[in-house]
């Protein structure tokens, strides 16, 4: 019911991010004068990406060849009308091998335009969908309330339709699937799918093999994922595999032949990659590892 001018939905891959900010397109549509959905995937410039809104928003405008002057009429016209609109892929923005949230080498200029979205109320809303947080959005949250961040982590018992289509046996451990692959959509479908290819879809012999068996088409997945990975990030990741459970900043920096520095900022940056999380135990702030990140390092 709040109307932001700018919010992420964030999350992992395949978690179901592009299909929950479709669903949400078909379900708000009528509360808006325009809804666009643009994907980033294929890093497109700011210039282009909002000389294409302004072909839509304003057909009579001509889009200003200097890029601050079509940021500015772009806002303009977003302060004009309703309109909704969602860039999908956002993290294509941001350099691999480097922290997250630095951007690409001529890509520098969408940090500028999404501050200015955040720090403007009007009648339209951009829905940034990442896997990634946003620096820059994440100091917005502090600052203001004209920005918010969405996280989505599960399907919950939406999951077991995964299940029940793919006509997997063995229902009384279809939890127990869910909860190794952590609700994830397309995690669950890769595992479904070998399930029922190899074993006939018997869930509690294919439970039966190991802790958490990563198909060949997941691997791959995460593969690519551990490619956007800055030197630092790796360290720590490999470090907290090997651990057996939660651990202490303070043990990541004793451990690794990295300063301190290096150490918080990595950790950071994979809390933003949401491969790293915070957990309170006996009164202390410790570091837990996805749990599927850390069977696939421990194990690659």
């Amino acid at each position: 019911s709040d109307r932001l001018p700018l919010i992420s939905l964030v999350g992992l891959s395949g978690i179901g991010k592009t299909t929950l900010s479709l669903r949400l397109i078909h379900q708000i549509k009528t509360h808006f004068d325009c809804v666009i959905y643009r994907s980033l995937r294929f890093s497109p410039t700011l210039k282009t990406t909002l000389t294409n809104l302004l072909e839509i928003l304003s057909p009579e405008t001509k889009a200003s060849e200097e890029i601050e002057t079509l940021i500015n009429q772009t806002i303009k016209k977003l302060q004009a009308s309703r309109s909704f609109i969602v860039l999908d892929d956002a993290q294509e923005l941001f350099k691999k091998k480097k922290f997250s949230g630095q951007y690409v080498s001529g890509f520098e200029d969408y940090r500028q335009f999404f501050q200015l979205l955040a720090r403007r109320n009007n009648n339209s809303c951009f829905l940034l969908v990442s896997r990634e947080k946003l620096k820059e959005l994440e100091r917005v949250e502090k600052e203001n309330n004209l920005g918010r961040s969405l996280l989505l982590k599960s399907l919950g018992n939406a999951a077991k339709q995964i299940l029940q289509k793919r006509g997997l046996r063995d229902e009384k451990y279809w939890q127990k699937l869910i909860d190794n692959y952590q609700g994830n959509p397309r995690w669950l479908e890769i595992a479904a799918a070998t399930i029922q290819d190899l074993l006939g879809g018997k869930v509690k012999e294919f439970l039966e093999y190991e802790s958490l068996i990563l198909p060949e088409a997941l691997q791959a997945e995460l593969e690519e994922q551990l490619e956007r990975l800055s030197s630092a990030e790796k360290a720590i990741v490999e470090l907290m595999a090997r651990e057996k459970g939660a651990i202490a900043l303070t043990q990541i920096i004793a451990k690794l032949p990295l300063s301190g520095g290096e150490v918080l900022n990595a950790v950071q940056s994979l809390k933003r990659r949401l491969l790293v999380e915070s957990i309170q135990q006996d009164n202390s702030s410790l570091l837990v590892l996805n749990s599927v990140w850390k069977y696939y390092s421990f194990n690659g």
